[in-house]
């Protein structure tokens, strides 16, 4: 009985570490969706630019415009919902939680969820990572921002999103918000392809790097463009 007792709290550890890991590789391939969009973003741009003469804009205002982090984020956030969401639903696992050995089940059957309740996850990632993006004191163009009435800003709702999103990385807990919402846990995979194969597993880390330096760039030249302005989002 001890021996069992021992052997559960071992692999409950181990899926919250796996978790962490599947988290941060999701949230590197989350940075490249948002790189490959806000790339688009500026290539559409700059084929305007060559093509209007009269126009007033250079690349350096297209690169500090909110429509590049809108599309940037649209795209990423996109991304979630598939990778998250979708995926999740049909394959039982993210690009991120299949690179570490996990799975994502029903907790009464123990099979994956289906597309309906994945989607359903995936969105509600999406929506906590929107809104955890409007605490960043820039005031980002975030998509729930730009698409909602004026009424409806987020306000410390963002604040509220930040909490939820790290509190699995903070306390290691078994289930976060979107595992209880829609009746799912996280567990070990199982079989020859619980795991993705060492040679994805490198094309994804050149995509990783790729990513993590388009979003760093970003990133930069939009926080030091507003650096005079920084603001929190008000509480109320």
């Amino acid at each position: 009985m001890t021996t069992s007792g021992t052997s559960g709290t071992t692999t409950a550890s181990t899926v919250r570490r796996l978790r962490r890991e599947a988290l941060g590789q999701d949230a590197l391939l989350f940075s490249a969706a948002f790189s490959a969009g806000a790339l688009l973003y500026v290539v559409a741009e700059v084929v305007q630019l060559a093509v209007d003469d009269g126009a007033t804009r250079d690349l350096w205002s297209v690169t500090l415009s909110e429509h590049l982090v809108l599309v940037g984020l649209i795209v990423g956030e996109l991304f979630v919902v598939v990778n998250n969401g979708l995926r999740q639903g049909l394959r039982g696992h993210s690009i991120g939680k299949h690179r570490v050995g996990l799975a994502v089940v029903d907790v009464r059957t123990g099979a994956p969820t289906g597309a309906l309740r994945g989607v359903l996850r995936g969105v509600v990632m999406a929506v906590l990572l929107d809104l955890a993006a409007a605490a960043v004191p820039v005031g980002l163009p975030t998509v729930l921002r730009r698409l909602t009435p004026e009424a409806w800003h987020v306000g410390g709702a963002a604040y509220l999103a930040l909490l939820v999103l790290l509190v699995p990385l903070l306390l290691s807990t078994d289930r976060g918000l979107a595992d209880r919402l829609v009746g799912t846990r996280v567990v070990l995979g199982v079989g020859e392809r619980a795991v993705t194969s060492e040679r994805r597993s490198r094309v994804l880390t050149v995509i990783e790097v790729l990513g993590v330096v388009g979003l760093l760039s970003v990133a930069l030249a939009y926080i030091a463009f507003f650096a005079q302005v920084l603001r929190f989002p008000d509480l109320f």
